[in-house]
């Protein structure tokens, strides 16, 4: 797991081979076959298509809202999200849905349905 906020990655950080940032069910991965994946137990809800890529492979949150995968100091994948300097953090959310904030740059859109509970009731007689 990453050092600091469990479920928030913020501008300059960096999810190394196999460190995740997480929030109940759902876990955003940095794989060691360099696929950044997020799960839902261990149900894929997304994926940035790039495994067999690189190796020692990490994602980082950019200064400009921008999230790239880098092998070594090779680019494999980028957001291509970049907005400028600015403060942001990339969470992900108690809906499955990972989100990139400092001005919503970036979605996996992947908010997962709430399921809801009904309850019967007898009528009284």
């Amino acid at each position: 797991m990453l050092v600091g906020a469990e479920d928030t990655l913020f501008n300059g950080e960096r999810l190394l081979t196999n460190q995740f940032i997480e929030n109940g069910p759902y876990k955003f991965i940095m794989q060691g076959d360099c696929n950044l994946v997020l799960y839902n137990n261990d149900k894929p809800l997304w994926s940035s298509n790039t495994p067999g890529h690189g190796n020692s492979c990490n994602l980082l949150l950019q200064n400009n809202g921008n999230m790239v995968i880098f092998s070594d100091s090779d680019v494999i994948w980028s957001s291509s999200t970049s907005r400028g300097p600015n403060i942001y953090r990339m969470v992900v959310q108690s809906d499955g849905n990972v989100v990139t904030y400092g001005g919503a740059t970036w979605a996996s859109n992947t908010v997962q349905k709430q399921s809801k509970t009904k309850i019967n009731i007898d009528p009284l007689f």
